[in-house]
C-alpha cells in the first residue's frame, strides 16, 4: 500500500488507550490524530504500520458537539496537549471511558467508575517543563528552504513522532510564570551572543536543554545542560539569567555531548549563590526537592490526591504502612501522623535523601526511608525483618508493578492495598493479579494532565 494516502468520509468509532481515535476503511483499522469518536472525517498523510493504518484528521465533515477551537498556535505540531480540540468536559468523559475500557479488557470487577475529578487549573498547571535547543528546527509547511543558520535555531519541544527536530515555541499554556520569562530570557541572550545550539546529528553545540521547575510557593529551579564545557560563556548566561529573573531560587548546570545521556547520567552542579533545593507546600506539609527528584506534575491536583489517599486509608493509629516507590515522601509523610510507622522504599538515591530531609523538615519521626530497588527490597526478608504491613501503597511507573512485587504484597496480606496509577492499562493488568483474594472497594480517576489523554486512577483494595 502506498504511503501518505488520504481517505474521505471515515466514521470514527472509538478511542485507543493512547489517545488516538480510530475507524475502519476496507476492513482495516485506521488511527487518526485530532479526531473525536462519532465524527465523520477525512484523514490525510496515511501510512501503513504493521496491520493498521495511521494518519491525521484533515477535515471534519460532521463534528462532535464537544469539538472546540484549540487554544495554542502550536496545537498539532509540538507533540503536547493533543486533546485541545476537545472540550474540557469531553476530555473528562473520555478519560473516564479509557479507565472503563482498560478494566473491561482484563475483566476486572469494580464499583461503577465515577466522574473524573477535574484539575483545579486547565492552564499553567505544570510543575516542570523541559525545552530542547536545536540547530535543525522543524519547518512549517510552506516555509521553503531556509539558508540563514540563525533562522534554523529553535528552543522548544520535539514534534509528534520526530525526536530529531524541535519546534520553536512562541507560546505555551502549560507552566506558570516565571517559566515563560525564563525561556525568553535564555533564548534572547543566547541568540544575541551567538551561542551555538545543539546539533543532534553531529552531537555538537553549546546549548542542549533547559528544565524549569516552579512551585506554588513561588520558588523556581532552573537546570541547564550544556553540550560543551565553556565556563566563560556558561557564567555569562547564568549571571544574566539571575539578573533578569531574580526570583529564581536554584540554578544547576551539567555538561554532556551525548544525546543518550539523561539527568541521571550527567553530574549536576549547583551554582554559587543559589539554593540546592526548592520547596513545595501541600496539605500543611513542606516538601523539599533536589533537581533529580520527581514531584507530581500538577501540584494542586496532587494535594487533592494525597488528601483522598489519607482519608481512604482509614488509619486508626496502630498500623504499619509500607509505601512502595515512595519518591520524596509525599504520601508516606502525609500518612505518618495517622499510623504507628510508615516505611518508604525508593530506588532513586536523590529522592530517598530528600524524603529523609522532608521528614526532619516536618518534625516527623515515625518513618523510615529505604533507598533500594522495590523488587530487591520488598521481599520475604523484608517481611521477616519488619513484619507484615497493614496497608501497602504503590505508585509505580507507567509500566506497572513487577510480578514478584505483587506476589510479596499478596503474601503479606495487608488489610488494604492502595494503588495510584498513571496508566489505566498497566493498572488493570496488575489488578488482574491483585484481585486474587482482594476486592476493589473504591476507585477514583483524577485529571492531572488537562488537554492530554493521560489520567491518574486511585484504587483501594481490601480483603475479600
Amino acid at each position: 500500500m502506498a504511503r501518505n494516502r488520504s481517505y474521505t468520509n471515515v466514521d470514527l468509532t472509538g478511542m485507543h488507550s493512547g489517545g488516538r481515535t480510530f475507524g475502519f476503511v476496507g476492513g482495516k483499522r485506521i488511527y487518526a490524530d485530532y479526531g473525536i469518536p462519532g465524527e465523520k472525517v477525512n484523514i490525510a498523510g496515511v501510512q501503513k504500520q504493521c496491520d493498521f493504518l495511521k494518519g491525521i484528521v484533515s477535515d471534519v465533515i460532521h463534528p462532535d458537539a464537544n469539538r472546540v477551537e484549540p487554544l495554542c498556535k502550536h496545537f498539532g505540531i509540538c507533540g503536547g496537549c493533543s486533546w485541545q480540540h476537545l472540550s474540557y468536559e469531553g476530555q473528562l468523559e473520555w478519560k473516564r471511558q479509557l479507565v472503563i475500557n482498560a478494566l473491561n479488557k482484563y475483566e476486572i470487577q469494580s464499583p461503577e467508575i465515577p466522574a473524573v475529578i477535574a484539575s483545579p487549573q486547565q492552564q499553567f498547571y505544570r510543575h516542570r517543563l523541559e525545552y530542547a535547543f536545536s540547530n535543525r528546527r522543524w519547518y512549517y509547511e510552506g516555509e521553503g528552504r531556509i539558508d540563514d543558520p540563525q533562522k534554523r535555531l529553535a528552543l522548544g519541544f520535539h514534534p509528534t513522532d520526530n525526536p530529531a527536530k524541535v519546534v520553536d515555541i512562541e507560546e505555551c499554556y502549560l507552566q506558570q510564570e516565571p517559566g515563560r520569562k525564563i525561556y525568553e530570557c535564555v533564548k534572547e541572550f543566547t541568540l544575541q551572543n551567538g551561542f551555538s545550539y545543539y546539533d543532534p546529528r553531529e552531537k555538537t553545540g553549546l546549548m542542549r536543554s533547559i528544565a524549569i521547575r516552579t512551585t506554588t510557593t513561588g520558588e523556581v529551579m532552573v537546570i541547564i545542560i550544556f553540550g560543551e564545557d565553556k565556563p566563560e560563556l556558561r557564567n555569562l548566561l547564568i549571571e544574566n539569567l539571575l539578573k533578569e529573573v531574580p526570583v529564581i531560587t536554584s540554578v544547576y548546570y551539567g555538561v554532556s555531548s551525548s544525546i543518550e545521556d539523561t539527568y541521571n547520567d550527567i553530574e549536576l552542579l549547583c551554582c554559587d549563590g543559589t539554593k540546592p533545593t526548592i520547596s513545595e507546600k501541600v496539605n500543611s506539609l513542606t516538601f523539599s526537592m533536589s533537581p533529580r527528584s520527581f514531584y507530581q506534575p500538577n501540584p494542586e491536583q496532587a494535594g487533592k490526591i494525597f488528601e483522598t489517599i489519607s482519608n481512604l486509608a482509614g488509619l486508626q493509629g496502630d498500623e504499619m504502612v509500607v509505601d512502595l516507590y515512595s519518591g520524596i515522601g509525599t504520601v508516606a509523610l502525609t500518612l505518618a501522623a495517622k499510623c504507628r510507622k510508615v516505611i518508604g522504599i525508593e530506588g532513586s538515591p536523590e529522592a530517598s535523601h530528600d524524603a529523609v530531609q522532608n521528614a526532619r523538615l516536618n518534625g516527623i519521626t515515625n518513618e523510615e526511608f529505604i533507598n533500594g530497588d522495590c523488587l530487591e527490597t520488598f521481599n520475604e526478608s523484608f517481611l521477616e525483618n519488619y513484619g507484615n504491613p497493614d496497608v501497602v501503597l504503590l505508585d509505580p511507573p507507567r509500566s506497572g508493578t513487577l510480578i514478584e512485587i505483587k506476589k510479596t504484597i499478596l503474601r503479606a496480606q495487608p488489610r488494604k492495598i492502595i494503588y495510584l496509577s498513571c496508566n489505566p492499562l498497566s493498572l488493570a493488568f496488575d489488578l488482574k493479579m491483585l484481585t486474587q483474594g482482594y476486592s476493589i472497594t473504591h476507585i477514583q480517576p483524577f485529571d492531572q494532565f488537562p488537554h492530554t489523554h493521560h489520567v491518574e486512577t486511585l484504587v483501594v483494595l481490601e480483603n475479600a
